[in-house]
């Protein structure tokens, strides 16, 4: 089956931010909490929560489409948190984020830390709070350990460490694909991961195939990224572009050239839909999604 339009991708949306807007404290209690409504509810392409929803339909899971939808808003909530600390001037020093003011200069860069210091612990909070008669605390608690070994010292924290580093030296394309593993990739590995652990008696092969899918596809996704940080319309992309140059970071363009970082992310691609196209189910979405974000102006 051949997917024409994103009328699927609008209608998982409007479940994603449903279940977000439930898993958030009142706005009104404290800045704190003003700041993680902004920095939450503020719009984004919800790549992570996406491949939740559409991975689980594919597999058929065995828990109820609201439980999957919390399950998704966790993972996006951790992706949400990596953001705002990834904004501060000690990180990245970015002053907007999705067509908007980053969180630190929206409110100050106190309340920003908090803010995603809030956030974190927020998603294990709605992992735990799931109570659904197919997922045993014990599948829980594995997911929460994906959520947590994606997001701690040997994931994105370690990935934003790496990168950090990384100013002012020129990197090998092995070294920069292992930074974006780290502070992209595993992230999209677990939201995966969590969705195979919620299928039961899912075949070990086809994990393999799905965490080789998954890897394939945030590559591609971050090279994708690095290109429209060179040349995309900053309108669209919703922050200022040329900030890696900026910060004097090696990305694939300045590795490997424009052309040559699209040719490479394109074939991860490909690669990511030949796994797809092996898998004894119907991923027509999961193909699109692939189209859709290595084609992607923003």
């Amino acid at each position: 089956m051949k997917i024409k339009d994103d009328k699927f991708l609008e209608e998982n949306l409007t479940r994603i931010n449903k279940a977000l807007f439930q898993t958030l404290p009142k706005k009104d209690i404290s800045k704190v909490t003003e700041a993680i409504h902004y920095s939450v509810m503020n719009g984004g392409k919800r790549i992570r929560p996406q491949i939740i929803l559409i991975l689980s339909e594919v597999l058929n899971v065995d828990i109820s489409n609201e439980n999957v939808d919390l399950i998704a808003a966790a993972g996006e909530l951790i992706h949400c948190y990596s953001l705002i600390h990834d904004d501060l001037p000690a990180m990245d020093d970015d002053d907007y984020r999705r067509g908007q003011l980053s969180c630190h200069r929206k409110f100050d860069e106190a309340t920003a830390i908090l803010t995603g210091d809030a956030i974190q612990p927020l998603s294990l909070e709605v992992l735990t709070s799931i109570e659904d008669p197919n997922l045993s605390d014990k599948t829980k608690l594995e997911i929460i350990n994906l959520f947590a070994r994606a997001c701690g010292p040997e994931g994105m924290v370690e990935g934003q460490n790496r990168d950090i580093l990384s100013e002012n030296k020129k990197l090998t394309e092995e070294e920069l694909d292992q930074i974006h593993y780290l502070k992209t990739g595993k992230l999209i590995e677990a939201c995966v991961l969590c969705v195979c652990l919620i299928k039961k008696n899912i075949d070990e092969t086809l994990i393999e195939k799905l965490i080789e899918f998954s890897n394939k596809f945030g590559l591609a996704f971050q090279i994708r990224d690095d290109i429209l940080d060179e040349i995309g319309d900053q309108d669209k992309i919703g922050k200022p572009t040329k900030s890696d140059i900026k910060n004097n970071k090696s990305t694939y363009p300045s590795i490997m050239g424009i052309e040559e970082s699209q040719k490479k992310a394109q074939l991860l691609i490909d690669k990511a839909l030949a796994i797809l196209q092996e898998l004894p189910f119907e991923t027509s979405k999961l193909e699109f999604l692939c189209q859709l974000i290595i084609n992607r102006k923003s």
